[in-house]
């Protein structure tokens, strides 16, 4: 370590196989002193990848796992791997993992309420499983990936699902940006191991698709691991509004010029990270969008919902007006009204309503509905018409919960 910089490690892999990410996962942890140091016997150590899809690549590699767990293994500690789904269950079913950690999901465990500390956003008692506020090591893995409505997502964005099941919508409701920082406040990591040997990129989480990188990359420090990886998928830390506020709050460096970087060089591995799109511009004429004054997050979610509909939107016969950010009234509506983000609530009753900021990928029914195309009794939990345009959601079937995102 130089002076007061904090240490993030960069490891190449030659493959995705089961010896070359160990060599991989070794390396990084040895360039970082032996991180795993503090794992005693008897201790319980807690390892949370991102594995709540069954789409092949879209999850935390489970080679990268098993290196992990291996190694807190053999500190005597007592692991887990864990995922707020089932999901992880069927992924990891018959793999070597076992051996050394326990696998389960955060829906199957008990919940204590606990108080986030200096929280800006998550400001009321919020449910966590108990292995997360119990555990006495706690373990990031996540998986390096674009998002259509923050930019990237790696480290600090992991811990949005510590919340079991489809209670992630309260980080989506209370705003998504300063929750991922509460989040961190409330479950330090005590190491990060990011999978970036494939990432996902594109138009993620709507879409995206999976592109192999072969990096490993580990520190103590997640702010300072999310802002050496966003330098190496070429995204400028000031882009990411969480690693601003996070620095501010004192989690981590908010500058590469404040971290050293062991092993492979930033320049040696940095490639261009394929992003979800930002273009506002209608598909035709006849899609009305106002989202001036919306934010940032709110205007990235709808871009990426226009581009994941444009041939729907095409396809539509008739007019669509989508309204998104503060105002005191509304403007003309033409056709069909969909209003997008926490800001359109007191206008709820004037068309079809998707709360958050921002929304979630699955409420992009909600602008499927307003075009008059079929949704799933499921989807149609997830967005509000107005109350006497419809039956209410009562009754209806929730998502399975990786599809709540």
């Amino acid at each position: 370590m130089t002076g007061d910089r904090t240490p993030v490690a960069l490891t190449r892999t030659e493959s995705d196989t089961t010896a070359s990410v160990d060599r991989a996962v070794e390396e990084a942890l040895d360039l970082l002193g032996d991180p795993l140091r503090d794992v005693g016997k008897g201790d319980r150590v807690v390892i949370k990848p991102n594995m709540f899809q069954r789409k092949p690549g879209f999850r935390t590699s489970p080679e990268l796992l098993l290196a992990v767990a291996k190694r807190a293994s053999a500190r005597g500690a007592e692991v887990f791997v864990a995922e707020r789904t089932h999901v992880l269950k069927e992924i990891l079913d018959g793999s070597p993992l076992h051996r050394y950690a326990q696998v389960v999901s955060f829906d199957d465990r008990p919940l204590r309420v606990v108080q986030v500390p200096g929280a800006t956003s998550l400001r009321v008692p919020v449910a966590m499983p108990d292995l997360v506020t119990d555990c006495d090591f706690f373990i990031g893995a996540p998986q390096l990936r674009t998002h259509s409505s923050v930019v990237l997502t790696n480290a600090m964005k992991n811990l949005v699902g510590l919340f079991p099941g489809f209670t992630t919508r309260i980080v989506h409701m209370a705003g998504v940006e300063e929750s991922i920082v509460d989040l961190n406040l409330l479950r330090p990591q005590h190491l990060v191991v990011c999978d970036a040997i494939t990432v996902i990129e594109g138009n993620y989480p709507m879409a995206g698709s999976t592109r192999a990188v072969g990096l490993v990359a580990a520190s103590r420090n997640a702010v300072a691991l999310d802002v050496t990886m966003a330098a190496v998928a070429g995204v400028e830390t000031w882009e990411l509004a969480y690693l601003r506020d996070a620095h501010r709050r004192g989690l981590g460096p908010g500058d590469l010029r404040d971290i050293e970087v062991r092993g492979a060089s930033v320049a040696e591995v940095a490639f261009k990270l394929d992003r979800a799109p930002v273009d506002l511009t209608p598909p035709r004429e006849g899609i009305h969008i106002h989202a001036d004054t919306a934010c940032e997050d709110c205007r990235r979610w709808l871009a990426a919902a226009l581009h994941l509909l444009r041939d729907e939107l095409l396809r539509h016969p008739g007019e669509l007006t989508i309204v998104s950010g503060p105002m005191e009234r509304l403007p003309e509506p033409r056709g069909a009204v969909v209003l997008v983000g926490n800001a359109m609530y007191e206008h709820r009753e004037a068309g079809v309503y998707l709360e958050g900021c921002p929304p979630r990928a699955i409420q992009t029914a909600g602008l499927r509905h307003a075009m008059g195309h079929s949704v799933t009794d499921q989807e149609r939990t997830q967005f509000r018409v107005p109350s006497h345009d419809g039956p209410d959601t009562e009754g209806l079937p929730w998502p399975a919960p990786e599809e709540l995102i």
